[in-house]
């Protein structure tokens, strides 16, 4: 899924591998008999409108995909993979599963000269890979298979896309969207937001959500995460350049308003800092869970988890806008090794990864969003709760100019490192929003951004 995800903890901490060839998952992967051979199901171009189902019969071979995530996650993609492999019995998917330290073993696998033929790359790090000679380019696979970027969400390719060149594809996406605990606002007879209400109305009530046992904090109105998507959220919404000319520029006083909306809301004793969250060893998606926090600004990584923890009504809407409104990018791209030897059966099963059957297989778990405008408003791909209108309405104005060249400077790691240590400082009361910005921008600009 969506790499990095705030919050979600890896169930497994080593590597797994799986070989898949042809099997159906959860059948018997074992020699068998020839009777079982026999019964191995196929599919054709016949049951599909899968552009690529006819050239998958007659390829051969074998690719080794590599992806994150958690075990769900790791059953999820092997059954892409045996599903894509009816199509293609002739072709053997080894799926590489790396649970935690994912970025550590791409990077080891590339310096051995063993990188597998299709990996996932975050949105932020593609021009870093590139650079370094890891990504094999993708326009000849888009003019192969056209449907890949039929009635794709508008800017999602950039993001994939250095020095006019596309090396890698986005498989998925997230919006950033505002949880609500539905029995916390009856509870204490405040209106629940709708889509278009803007940052004053959310400091409103999310002081009014908090709840006090004398100096103690009970329950706070909201949360914020000293994570990327907060900051990209919060600074575009008023339109911000806080990236500009390759340099960093969080103290420009647009920056400045949009983090200091998480800034107040600390302050004001609103939201808990996230230093004394993860002082706890806790989370604020689990203090969302517990009913300890009102309201939650996350992804749509956490709803699997809502889904089957939350004991009261929850729903989601829109991020308050502040003077315009920018949804962050969260995305995995895919990409195919530049070193592959198989880069035919790679861009194969990556169109059947994005194909509708693919992704159908994939949008179930509600861990992420198709990147295709049809699909996001198909209730079997975008299900409910929470409401779908949130994430659809949020397309309509995802990223920012900002957020695409500061990650394609290839940079983007050791710049975040600099803002989550500066901001934190800042949130903690060690020092000023404005001192922090200030240094960030020196900082980043002096050791990060020289040229």
């Amino acid at each position: 899924m969506i790499e990095h995800q705030q919050g979600k903890e890896n169930q497994y901490e080593k590597e797994k591998t799986e070989t898949i060839t042809g099997v159906p998952h959860g059948c018997d992967g074992g020699s068998g008999s020839d009777d079982t051979k026999e019964k191995k199901e196929t599919k054709s171009a016949e049951d599909t409108n899968w552009e690529g189902a006819k050239k998958a019969a007659d390829l051969s071979g074998k690719v080794t995909y590599m992806h994150s995530g958690d075990d769900y996650e790791r059953e999820m993609y092997a059954n892409v993979f045996s599903t894509y492999q009816q199509y293609a019995p002739d072709v053997e998917v080894e799926q590489m599963y790396v649970p935690s330290d994912y970025d550590t073993k791409l990077q080891t696998l590339a310096v051995a000269d063993d990188l597998p033929d299709l990996f996932w790359v975050g949105e932020s790090g593609v021009k870093k890979y590139k650079d370094a000679g890891m990504l094999s380019e993708l326009d000849s696979v888009i003019e192969e298979y056209p449907q890949l970027t039929e009635d794709i969400i508008d800017g999602v390719l950039e993001f994939g896309n250095i020095d006019g060149e596309q090396v890698a594809f986005p498989k998925d996406w997230t919006s950033y969207v505002m949880y609500l605990n539905l029995d916390m606002f009856e509870e204490a007879g405040v209106d629940v937001p709708t889509n278009d209400w803007t940052v004053d109305d959310y400091k409103k009530i999310a002081e009014e959500l908090t709840q006090k046992s004398g100096d103690r904090t009970t329950v706070y109105g909201t949360a914020i995460n000293n994570y990327r998507a907060d900051w990209i959220n919060w600074m575009g919404n008023y339109d911000a350049d806080w990236f500009a000319d390759g340099k960093s520029n969080l103290s420009s006083p647009e920056a400045m308003e949009g983090l200091g909306v998480m800034y107040d809301l600390v302050q004001a004793g609103s939201a808990p800092s996230p230093g004394s969250v993860s002082a706890t060893g806790d989370s604020e998606d689990r203090l969302f869970i517990t009913g300890q926090v009102a309201m939650y600004p996350s992804g749509r990584w956490v709803i699997p988890s809502f889904r089957t923890e939350c004991d009261f009504e929850w729903d989601a809407v829109e991020m308050p806008q502040g003077t315009t409104r920018t949804c962050p990018f969260i995305c995995s791209m895919v990409c195919i090794a530049n070193s592959s030897e198989n880069k035919d059966v790679a861009a194969n099963l990556l169109s059947f990864q994005m194909s509708d059957e693919g992704l159908g297989l994939v949008m179930e778990s509600a861990l992420s969003l198709p990147v295709y405008s049809d699909l996001m408003a198909n209730e079997d791909y975008v299900n409910t709760p929470p409401s779908a209108d949130a994430f659809i309405n949020s397309a309509e104005y995802l990223g920012n100019k900002s957020q695409i060249e500061a990650c394609q400077t290839g940079k983007w790691s050791e710049y975040s490192d600099i803002i989550t240590a500066r901001l934190s400082d800042a949130f903690e009361g060690k020092t000023t929003l404005e001192e922090a910005v200030k240094l960030i921008d020196e900082q980043a600009n002096s050791t990060v951004f020289t040229e």
